[in-house]
């Protein structure tokens, strides 16, 4: 190609933008930082790290806590490229992709704390990661369809976290292993706390025999209706939406049990010490409960370059490998690994080994499913609200909640 080398015109161009500024120098050197990514003067990589919705002060500390020790452990073995972390309230994530995107400076990583990407894909925030067959083997095989959109790969997980149920020792000795048992002992005075959004009680509602994201088996919402209202007509459980109000009531002792995720556990841990008891959710009419999965999630950036790319890649396998994943698994105490070569202390360490089942019989949902589950549970609230206040009864609602769960039977 004739004509200058794009690196030459640019270095020529910079005395002319100086002059331009009036030799102020800030936002030439802004200028600079930014485009020396580009040619040669090593690379910056940007990061929106998400904050779990309600998270407790100490959770978000420990986090922040492992992911900066990860990214000083990464850059002491890549000297050339420096990691700019930022931690971001999920309420004001999207904004904040959204205004470094008209700047033409978007993320090149955002770690979700969960596999919920297609809004993200559909707005153009992210793109596609391809992995050689080497890099693969660091994730376990049985995931990676979870976050496949069309055939190619949109997020790469670094750590599942399961539900559970988290009770108060010294208010519930034995906690139930049967929804039977829940019914009562909530009879006999005990307090319970459920977590009432959809995406949240989805081991009930498959749990109870209705269908949901089972082909060409449309939904058959009755039998976990009429479960909601028998649990609201005893007094001593709660229904809520809102994380905080549960963990908060099971730290001053207005419940003596609530469903709770592994998220939460180093913060309850900390403010419970060994009050605190972990268990499974409670056994269902067909089996063992199958809890929804949160997997955390790195997704890549739609604008950055090449090299920038690569090296967010590297940066994220450096996240799922052996090693990494053992000392973070380890550290956190709550959460399961993806990489498949790891060996935990399960028999020695009783949290990691029951959260290690829970997210064994867990359900981690495709991109599609978990879009289309986001975005249904708003409009589900106002109808599973109606049945648990007892305004209608199960029978009225069903039918409309079942026309609303079609689309779920469909994917």
């Amino acid at each position: 190609m004739n004509g200058f080398p794009p690196q030459r015109l640019l270095l020529g161009l910079l005395p002319l933008l100086a002059l331009l500024q009036g030799c102020k120098m800030p936002l030439l050197q802004e200028y600079l930082v930014e485009r020396s990514k580009s040619i040669g003067f090593g690379s910056t990589i940007r990061v929106l790290v998400e904050t779990r919705l309600g998270a407790d002060p100490l959770d978000i500390k420990l986090n922040k806590s492992t992911i900066s020790a990860e990214i000083r452990e990464f850059e002491r073995f890549n000297p050339d490229v420096k990691i700019q972390a930022r931690f971001i309230p999920p309420v004001d994530l999207e904004r904040e992709i959204k205004f470094q995107h008209t700047r033409g400076l978007g993320p090149d990583l955002i770690l979700l704390t969960n596999n919920n990407a297609l809004p993200f894909l559909r707005k153009n925030f992210i793109k596609p990661v391809s992995l050689n067959r080497f890099e693969i083997l660091s994730i376990r095989n049985s995931l990676l369809p979870s976050f496949k959109h069309k055939g190619k790969l949109i997020g790469i997980p670094v750590f599942i976290f399961p539900q559970i149920a988290c009770y108060n020792r010294l208010r519930l000795k034995k906690p139930p292993e049967n929804l039977d048992e829940l019914i009562k002992l909530s009879q006999n005075g005990y307090s319970f706390g459920i977590n009432k959004n959809f995406d949240q009680l989805l081991w009930l509602y498959s749990g109870l025999g209705d269908a949901l994201f089972e082909p060409k088996i449309l939904p058959s919402s009755l039998s976990f209706l009429r479960w909601l209202k028998l649990a609201n007509l005893q007094p001593t459980i709660s229904f809520e939406s809102d994380p905080l109000l549960l963990r908060s009531g099971l730290i001053s002792g207005e419940f003596s049990w609530i469903t709770c995720t592994g998220a939460w556990l180093p913060g309850l841990q900390s403010r419970m010490g060994e009050k605190l008891g972990i268990v499974m959710l409670p056994n269902v009419p067909t089996g063992n409960a199958s809890p929804f999965l949160n997997a955390r999630t790195w997704l890549f950036g739609s604008q950055s370059s090449g090299r920038q790319h690569e090296l967010a890649k590297k940066f994220v396998l450096f996240s799922v490998n052996i090693v990494q994943q053992r000392n973070m698994a380890l550290k956190l105490g709550t959460a399961v690994p993806v990489n498949p070569g790891i060996s935990l202390p399960l028999k020695t360490n009783n949290t990691l080994q029951l959260v290690d089942l829970a997210a064994e019989r867990g359900k981690l949902l495709s991109l599609d499913q978990i879009d289309w589950l986001y975005k249904t549970d708003p409009v589900l609230i106002p109808d599973l609200n109606l049945v648990i206040s007892g305004e209608q009864s199960p029978e009225a609602i069903a039918p409309r909640l079942n026309e609303l769960l079609k689309y779920g039977a469909k994917k």
